[in-house]
């Protein structure tokens, strides 16, 4: 469950770093980070859960895709909804 909660994390990071004029390529890199120093944070830092071989390198390559995806899903709402010229090729919503 706290991976989900990551995931939605890196989805709504751009919301907070587009309307503060940063570049939506470094909100995208920003987001694509939040699943892996997750993934990171529960091995070395959580004390230890369960038994069994330890997965998380998977869980890094795999969660870094899906952080990659939701964050640059999130990128593109952000810039839609947050610069006036939206995307490139469409119209931002109106003001």
């Amino acid at each position: 469950m706290p991976v989900v909660i990551a995931v939605v994390v890196a989805f709504l990071a751009p919301f907070g770093l587009v309307p503060l004029r940063l570049h939506p390529f470094v909100a995208w890199l920003v987001s694509c980070l939040v699943v892996p120093a997750y993934v990171l944070y529960a091995e070395f830092v959580l004390p230890y859960a369960g038994g069994g071989a330890s997965m998380w390198p998977i869980a890094l390559v795999i969660g870094g895709i899906y952080s990659a995806t939701a964050g640059g899903v999130g990128t593109l709402i952000a810039v839609f909804l947050f610069t006036p010229d939206g995307l490139p090729g469409l119209k931002g919503p109106r003001r």
